[in-house]
């Protein structure tokens, strides 16, 4: 069932962001969620969250107005200095669309099928560990 905004959840353990999203996002839901993760952000000093790691697992879609704003949204991080962004659980839709979205950019840019390859490549990431 279509969302009115989207879902998300943000926790952050620098070096690390972790964001979860759930539901279908329209405009209105990446505006939030790029206000959500500025506020994260906030509360560290700047530059030290290097690595994103967004769970998919219950992501549906984005709607065509949203297009725009996370294209914005991307532009944005990309400025704050990321070395690397881990998709968790991402269908080839939601592939496609963020490998698009990250092209020509100097970020890295990993997919994974679930949270158990995930840790094969980072076994030490103890919040996927207990969280995830």
């Amino acid at each position: 069932m279509f969302g009115a905004h989207g879902e998300f959840d943000i926790c952050s353990q620098p070096p690390t962001m972790y964001l979860k999203l759930v539901g279908s996002f329209n405009n209105e839901g990446i505006t939030l969620l790029t206000n959500g993760v500025v506020q994260e952000l906030s509360t560290h000093p700047k530059g030290t969250v290097k690595f994103v790691v967004v769970n998919l697992e219950e992501f549906e879609l984005l709607t065509l107005d949203s297009l725009d704003s996370l294209e914005t949204y991307f532009a944005s991080v990309k400025e704050r200095g990321y070395q690397r962004v881990d998709y968790l659980f991402a269908n080839i839709i939601a592939k496609n669309m963020f490998e698009k979205v990250w092209k020509n950019s100097e970020v890295e840019v990993n997919f994974y099928k679930d949270s158990e390859s995930y840790l094969q490549q980072h076994p030490d990431d103890e919040y996927i560990k207990t969280y995830w």
